[in-house]
């Protein structure tokens, strides 16, 4: 089990909601229990032969999770690594003045001296005990003959040491930092510190490098009096430094409450006390910035080279070493081209006389010829000189101001076409250039030019304007209709101006809508029939839901007379077409109702025909035309054209 705690950039402890948009470490985990040490191997040492069979070996030891020897009774034995194992070198060669591996102890090599043909040899160290605050290491020193065979005829005295000490460096310990403040003001709270395990270097070491049973606690109650009965302020935590660099601000939740902790209005505590800061000002730690060298030498002693200098991303006291943190945008730049001096050249410019400036005031320019030439002054092409800096062949000359005067245009039309109005015209001021009896304008400030500048607006009159064209409409005429409705009509003309000149959308309308509701119209064929007896067929009106409307009677001379509208377009537009024609690919012509004959298509469809409708049928009760009825209608057979099926047209 662990302790898990938000913190800021500072180490304080800051409230949980500021970390969640970050994953929370677990606080526990399952832990397993096996030997507190663990074998550790040092490397193997040189075979303990030149040649032949023979043995190396290692050292094994037994240390705990710190890397720390501890007693072998903490490891377990039976899996102990191998401390020595076979080794095989080249085969001996046999010789008359070295004994054979067989027989170590032939009187040629007696006859040797002792520090001839026995030595002390050793293998390489090694690794130190403890990783800190000292400990020792060990290596292997055996005797051995010229062979590499073992032996014990090496001298004690100058048989080399096996172990030694070894300073890897202090070891770790607990360093921890300033309370921060308190959660509460009253009440009991809690204050946070960060507590670490790192050397005296600033190394930082996982907190079981350190004795964990000394680590200092890294919180504490505080604030524990009582909180006052009476209303007061209460503030939160103060949140996390708003910039992570640099500068930023802090800020906390103040809340006015009473003695049993619930807010209460803010107008409570004022009287007590003024309230708490909200906000203060934080410093999150050097913010990361571009670092530059000084520029080094010109790569090229003359002509164009190029120099560099250094340039690193520094955060705090270190460099970033893959400049993570700084802006690539504002990356100072590493190398710029440099000019030492020019390389001498056999060629050079060769600049001729100034010309005559072109104006003898108000700024002129004049010209001179340039030449490339060689070292005897002879013209060659200017390619040559193209490395050269080329002398400019043009300056300004006569800069000096001319006369100036002002300048007038010609006056405008009068800005009415009737009545009062205005004139206006262009004003500058200009200097003149007199060069050769010419005169040349150029524009200045209006300020450069003296006395009065002159009128630019003038007054003008035209007479008085007629009065404007309007519409004017006469009275309205007599309805159309006896009864029901029907439509009255006027004169509209525009007076004052051209016919032309009233605007058309103010014109007012000509006609208009009017009734007569005291007359009675029937509503139906079969109410004039009952009033007038069997007559002929023809137009009546008839009131159709409060308008009279003209509708054509048929069947008077029956006793089912019926209503008909009579269509305004006529039989061009109101018909139904079958077509005769089938095509074999529908897909191509004709299409749209196009009428042509000259497609892939077959005259089989034996209902082929046209229906022509002059008045269609109504059904004045449901307000419903009945299409189906042909009474009325014309069917002509065999449709000689290519049409397709239509419905009826505009009903008028």
């Amino acid at each position: 089990m662990r302790y898990v705690s938000c913190r800021d950039n500072q180490g304080g402890v800051a409230e949980e909601s500021a970390c969640a948009h970050l994953p929370k470490p677990p606080a526990r985990e399952v832990c397993l229990v096996v030997a507190c040490g663990q074998w550790k191997v040092l490397e193997w040492s040189s075979c303990s032969v030149t040649c032949g069979q023979g043995k190396t070996t290692r050292e094994v030891l037994c240390v705990n999770f710190s890397d720390q020897e501890v007693n072998t009774n903490e490891c377990d034995a039976e899996d102990r690594p191998a401390t020595e194992q076979d080794c095989a070198m080249s085969q001996c060669l046999s010789s008359s003045s070295v004994s054979r591996p067989s027989s170590p102890d032939t009187s040629t090599r007696g006859n040797l001296p002792t520090d001839q043909s026995h030595q002390w040899r050793t293998g390489p160290w090694g690794a130190c005990s403890s990783t800190c605050a000292g400990g020792f290491q060990r290596r292997v020193v055996v005797c051995q003959d010229e062979n590499g065979y073992p032996a014990n005829n090496c001298e004690d005295r100058n048989r080399p040491n096996e172990q030694r000490t070894c300073e890897s460096g202090p070891c770790p310990q607990w360093v921890y930092g300033n309370w921060g403040e308190c959660t509460k003001t009253c009440g009991g709270g809690i204050k946070t510190r960060q507590v670490v395990c790192h050397r005296p270097n600033g190394e930082q070491f996982s907190d079981l490098s350190c004795e964990i049973h000394d680590k200092p606690p890294d919180q504490e109650q505080c604030n524990t009096h009582l909180c006052p009965s009476s209303p007061h302020w209460s503030t939160d935590q103060w949140s996390s430094c708003s910039a992570s660099c640099g500068r930023g601000f802090k800020s906390r939740r103040v809340s006015c409450v009473n003695g049993s902790g619930r807010s209460i209005p803010e107008e409570s505590c004022h009287r007590l006390s003024s309230k708490p800061s909200k906000q203060k000002r934080c410093k999150g730690g050097q913010c990361p910035k571009w670092k530059t060298g000084s520029w080094g030498e010109c790569s090229a002693s003359c002509g164009d080279g190029l120099q560099r200098r250094e340039v690193f991303c520094q955060v705090g006291e270190r460099r970033s070493p893959l400049e993570t943190g700084c802006p690539h945008r504002s990356r100072p730049p590493s190398s710029q081209s440099c000019r030492v001096a020019d390389c001498p050249s056999r060629y050079r410019w060769r600049e001729g006389d100034w010309q005559m400036c072109s104006k003898s005031c108000g700024s002129g320019h004049r010209r001179r010829a340039l030449r490339c030439v060689d070292y005897n002054q002879q013209e060659v092409h200017e390619m040559y000189c193209v490395n050269q800096i080329r002398p400019p062949d043009i300056e300004n000359c006569n800069t000096h101001a001319c006369e100036i005067i002002w300048i007038t245009g010609e006056w405008t039309k009068c800005s009415v076409s009737c009545g009062q109005g205005y004139r206006q015209r262009l004003i500058s001021c200009s200097e003149v250039h007199v060069e050769n009896d010419n005169y040349e304008y150029g524009h200045q400030s209006l300020s450069n030019c003296p006395g009065t500048p002159p009128e630019s607006y003038m007054p003008c009159d035209l007479g008085p304007c007629s009065p404007p064209p309007e519409w004017r409409a006469g009275t309205w005429g007599p309805c159309s209709a006896s009864c029901g409705d029907g439509v009255m009509e006027r004169t509209v003309q525009c007076v004052g101006g051209e016919s032309n000149r009233c605007s058309g959308d103010a014109m007012p309308s000509t006609t208009k809508v009017c009734s007569n509701p005291s007359c009675h119209l029937p509503s139906s064929c079969l109410d004039i029939q009952s009033t007038n007896g069997p007559i002929q067929d023809s137009e009546h009106f008839l009131s159709v839901q409060g308008k009279a409307l003209k509708i054509y009677c048929a069947g008077m001379q029956t006793d089912t007379p019926q209503e008909y509208i009579t269509l305004a377009t006529g039989e061009k537009e109101n018909f139904s077409e079958i077509f005769g024609f089938r095509l074999n690919d529908p897909t191509q012509c004709p299409a749209n109702g196009s009428r042509r004959e000259d497609c892939d298509c077959r005259r089989d469809y034996t209902a082929a025909g046209i229906t022509t409708f002059s008045k269609v049928r109504i059904d004045l009760r449901r307000m419903h035309i009945i299409s189906e009825s042909v009474t009325l209608a014309h069917t002509h057979k065999a449709a000689s054209k290519v049409g397709t099926f239509q419905g009826f047209g505009r009903l008028k």
